[in-house]
């Protein structure tokens, strides 16, 4: 595939909002290009924060994926097999530094945290059945109801798998709490690496993670470089990604972010932007 000159043997892109619209559907003609690529020779890699066991059942239909990146990089897959081949979990002692200094704040009902163990997404119960009252808006409600299993006590769970972490969320309703935690984050640890994807949740994995590092792993198991990559998103969790990539294309709905470290923008989810960027549909 040859796109900007560039001959493309990779096409990485991020999920929710990318290529999986606000409903959680792929679209017929994104999932066409996709298998179009796929028999061209194309390696398609899924590079997404979510957890794996979460990843939407559009992708785990599309056969012919060989790789997954998941947890912003912090846990990659054998997608063919389900089996983790690669990741780095967050320290110990900077997940109980980040559960100390901010222990006032979840006690208060102000925060509370989600937990990604093994390829599975945890979070305190009452915050699974209420994630309104945690700031998160309407349309999201269903998405974190059905990809987020309930614990009853999610410090104590964090505290039972606090060396297994894949990634540690932070969600807060209050806008400037949100600020002033990511503000605070670098003072607290500067083992980590933080991101996010929506406004009301920081999302914290080692800092050898990242959507462009685990992209990087998986190219080098693929003998495929940088420069032979084209990689779309739409968050700021994507930016690295997409400065990373030979080609990086931002979508229409994409955070300022995500489309100043971009080449180009294109169309956005709802109107199949990468289908059409890729293929003109």
């Amino acid at each position: 595939m040859n796109l900007a000159g560039k001959n493309i043997k990779c096409i990485a892109f991020d999920l929710d909002h990318t290529v999986i619209n606000s409903d959680g559907t792929m679209s017929d003609a994104t999932r066409t290009v996709i298998e179009q690529a796929i028999a061209e020779g194309i390696e398609i890699v899924p590079v997404s924060g979510r957890a794996f066991a979460t990843f939407p059942e559009s992708i785990g239909q599309i056969k012919g994926i060989s790789y997954a990146v998941t947890s912003n990089g912090a846990a990659i897959y054998n997608k063919k097999t389900g089996e983790r081949i690669h990741g780095v979990a967050i320290e110990y002692a900077d997940l109980h530094s980040i559960l100390d200094a901010f222990a006032h704040y979840f006690h208060n009902g102000q925060i509370t945290y989600e937990a990604f163990v093994d390829g599975v997404a945890y979070g305190g119960r009452e915050y699974v059945e209420h994630p309104e009252a945690f700031g998160v808006p309407e349309r999201n409600v269903a998405y974190v109801q059905s990809t987020r299993k309930p614990v009853d006590d999610i410090i104590a769970f964090l505290s039972e798998h606090e060396e297994e972490l894949d990634s540690l969320d932070i969600v807060a309703a209050d806008t400037a709490l949100y600020q002033k935690i990511e503000e605070q984050i670098p003072l607290v640890t500067k083992s980590v690496y933080t991101t996010s994807a929506v406004s009301y949740r920081l999302e914290i994995s080692h800092k050898n993670s990242g959507k462009a590092t685990g992209l990087a792993y998986v190219l080098k198991l693929l003998d495929i470089t940088p420069e032979e990559t084209v990689a779309f998103g739409d968050g700021d969790n994507d930016a690295e990604m997409l400065e990373f990539a030979g080609l990086g294309v931002a979508m229409e709905n994409a955070t300022e972010n995500c489309k100043a470290a971009a080449d180009i923008v294109c169309d956005c989810c709802k109107n199949d932007g990468v289908a059409r960027f890729l293929y003109g549909f």
